[in-house]
Parts: structure tokens; sequence; C-alpha cells
């Protein structure tokens, strides 16, 4: 059951959730919901962006934060060595909901892949236990065979991660829940220039202050929404697509709705061939290379 959260950014609302985010239901096997984002975005004029006032937001779980600096449990997921031998620190779920009850030492594989490499993760996502090296952990990119790629887990605020990485914090929006901060590639939203052809873009904050552009994140399990149709989490949504609030797409049949990541330096007519009630948003990311960064969407 996937949590849908909405906050407030720059006078745009935008539905989004990275790379995992989804409810808690104990009990509740199988829900997968794709990469965990608890992201949302403003945009400066009533576009999408990350939350700030006065622009587009995406759509996200507004729940209370858990208020954790990072994840709590046996061991920390950034400190190399604290397993011992053949061990390595993990988030585990008891149910297959990708969703981390506890972070544990689990059992490392011989011979494992490295960040970046293909992997596979084994029993069911959440299960800690897959093929990377200790210090990353395999993020789901195909939930039949269970493959994905190693990503690296990192101290939230600090500077583990490459120069074209940014430290998310995943499952940061749910009360309850262990944190587990990732370094993931960022990413051009107009390009959609993820190194894996089948990754999105999205928005890298569930908040206006916490946002510097944007990431890669694995895709949903089902097939991603097309423009104007609805969405519940920020990677619901096709590759140059964004899950904003219905109040901000025309016609929108439910509560947030994918639409088009749009340039504004090119014409109206980009948005307005989606639906003419559309204009491009300015996205007001803090950080000066998305100034040009917009979304297609209703005016304030």
């Amino acid at each position: 059951m996937a949590c849908l959260v909405r906050v407030r950014s720059l006078g745009l609302q935008v539905l989004c959730a990275l790379v995992v985010v989804a409810c808690k239901d104990d009990g509740d096997e199988g829900d997968d919901d794709g990469a965990d984002t608890g992201t949302t975005s403003g945009t400066g004029d009533g576009t999408t962006g990350t939350t700030t006032d006065g622009g587009a937001t995406s759509s996200v779980d507004e729940t209370t934060e858990s208020g954790d600096d990072g994840p709590q449990g046996e061991c920390i997921l950034w400190n190399e060595g604290e397993c011992g031998e053949g061990q390595k620190c993990m988030p585990w779920s008891l149910n297959a909901d990708r969703i981390p009850d506890q972070i544990q030492c689990c059992p490392a594989m011989e011979n494992p892949d490295v960040e970046g490499d293909p992997c596979t993760i084994t029993d069911y996502d959440g299960s800690c236990l897959d093929t990377c090296i200790e210090g990353t952990m395999c993020v789901l990119d195909d939930i039949e065979t269970l493959g994905g790629q190693c990503r690296r887990f990192c101290q939230p605020g600090g500077s583990d991660c490459g120069n074209d990485q940014t430290c998310k914090t995943f499952f940061e929006l749910l009360p309850a829940v262990p944190n587990v901060p990732l370094c993931m590639d960022q990413c051009d939203p107009l390009l959609v220039d993820c190194a894996l052809p089948t990754w999105l873009c999205i928005p890298d904050s569930p908040t206006q202050a916490g946002q510097s552009g944007f990431i890669c994140v694995s895709p949903p399990p089902q097939p991603p929404r097309s423009a104007l149709e609805p969405c519940a989490l920020a990677n619901d949504c096709g590759k140059g697509l964004v899950c904003l609030t219905a109040d901000r797409v025309p016609d929108c049949a439910g509560n947030a709705c994918c639409t088009p990541y749009c340039d504004l330096n090119d014409g109206p007519e980009v948005c307005q061939a989606v639906h003419p009630d559309l204009s491009c948003v300015d996205w007001m990311a803090p950080d000066p290379k998305w100034d040009h960064v917009g979304a297609c969407a209703i005016p304030d």
C-alpha cells in the first residue's frame, strides 16, 4: 500500500516518493513500489519542483519525519567492518515490501559485485541478502529477476559520494522506519541521462530546503504512467515526466498526475501541445544549474 504525502513546494504540490516510498503495512507482503524516493519538488511560479514557496511541487508522503539523523539498529550502514568477517550491515524487512524493519548484520557473499555493477537479491526484495560488496546494497531494477545495481551507503550530510552523486536518504518520511542513505547518480530531468536506460530522473529531496537537484532512481514494477495519467509516487511517471498534485494538472483523474518537465527557454507551445491549459512553470530549484528547468503545469 503506497503512502501519499503532499508537500508544498514553490506554490506547486507534487506527488513524489524516491527511490522507495511506501506505507508500512504489517502482514501485507509483496507490495513493492519500486524505488523509494520520498521526494518532493517545487517550482517558482506554480510549476513542479522541490518544496519551496511559489513554484511547482512534487507529490510526496507528508507524514511526520522520524527525526532520526540516520539508520538505527545493531550496526551503522556506512561504517564498514562493524559486523565482522563474512558479514555486512544491511537494512532488513520481514515482508517483501522493501521497507526496512531494522538495520542488522547479514551474511555477505563471496566474490561480491562492486558499486555500480549489476547485482542480484536473494529470496525477496528486503531480505538483506544480495551479491553486493560490503558498504553497498543492491537497488532493485527488475522485480521478476530480483536484479539491480549496487549502490554505496553514505553518511547523510557527509562527503563520501562522488562529484556527480547525491547522498539520498530513503524512507525519511516514514515514522519508525530506519533511514537508508545511498549514493545516487545525479541527472538532468530534461535529458534523463541516467546510465541505466530504464532508470528515471526525479527530484532528490522531499523538501525545497533539502533539494540540490535531481537523481536517477529505479522504475516501479508496473508500467510507467504517461502524461496526464494518475500517479502516486515520484517514480510512477515515465521518462521526462514528474508527478504533480491534481490542482496543477488539468483533467487529472486522481490525487496527482504525470506532466512533462520543460525548458523555460522554449516557447509555450511545448506544454500546450500536451494540454492547452498548461504553461512551463519555473521549478525554482535552489541550485542555479537548474534555473532553466520547469514543469508543465497550471499557473498559480
